[in-house]
């Protein structure tokens, strides 16, 4: 239980990867591919239980394949890369057994291990473009759960250093509106040749129509 447990714990840390968005769109990504890897998990389980009932089936005596449970232990192994070397030995003076054992990695590494490498790799790249967008909106949903835990009187320093009463500055003597946060930038990061902001001369009363602009149907 305690081995668990401290799984959980370190689980939990996860809600760490809104630090950076890309770690939390691969963090989202990972979570999305899993069902292909289930798939994959599903189609070698068949597999072992299939191999290691045709080989009890078979007379001989090799003592790894001695009934479907100890067979099915043996082809898990062989799929891992954790049967013993000296064990494909006793295989080998098995014909029939050496050709089921033959065909079943084959079928195992060569054929649902490589389609598990395309599965992922299709899938990585179709959700991916997706993913940070998922990223902004799970930082956000922690951000909104983490708010009630913080107090009044450290949300009012928060939005003090904001300074969001002050008016923004569009460029160097042209004051605009408040209630914003300003994030400066290169001049040659965005570089446009028509200004964004337009401006009109006059009264701002809403009775008061805005000045036809030039070129305009």
């Amino acid at each position: 239980m305690s081995m668990f447990a401290m799984l959980l714990y370190w689980g939990l840390l996860i809600d760490l990867t809104i630090f950076s968005m890309r770690i939390s769109a691969y963090t989202l990504v990972c979570g999305r591919v899993l069902s292909e890897v289930g798939l994959f998990l599903g189609g070698m389980c068949f597999l072992i239980i299939a191999f290691s009932s045709s080989i009890s089936a078979l007379n001989h005596k090799s003592k790894d394949f001695a009934g479907i449970p100890k067979g099915a232990l043996s082809l898990l192994e062989i799929a891992l890369g954790m049967f013993p070397t000296e064990h494909f030995e006793t295989i080998q003076k098995e014909v029939p057994v050496l050709i089921a054992v033959s065909l079943f990695v084959i079928i195992i590494i060569v054929f649902l291990l490589n389609l598990l490498v395309a599965q992922l790799n299709g899938a990585y790249q179709v959700i991916y473009e997706d993913m940070v967008g998922y990223a902004r909106l799970n930082r956000g949903s922690i951000i909104v759960s983490t708010l009630p835990s913080v107090s009044a009187k450290r949300w009012d320093r928060f939005l003090t250093t904001l300074k969001l009463d002050e008016r923004l500055e569009f460029n160097e003597g042209d004051i605009g509106l408040a209630g914003g946060i300003q994030v400066v930038e290169p001049s040659n990061a965005n570089p446009t040749t028509v200004d964004a902001i337009r401006r009109f001369g006059g009264s701002t009363s809403p009775t008061m129509p805005w000045p036809e602009e030039e070129g305009n149907d």
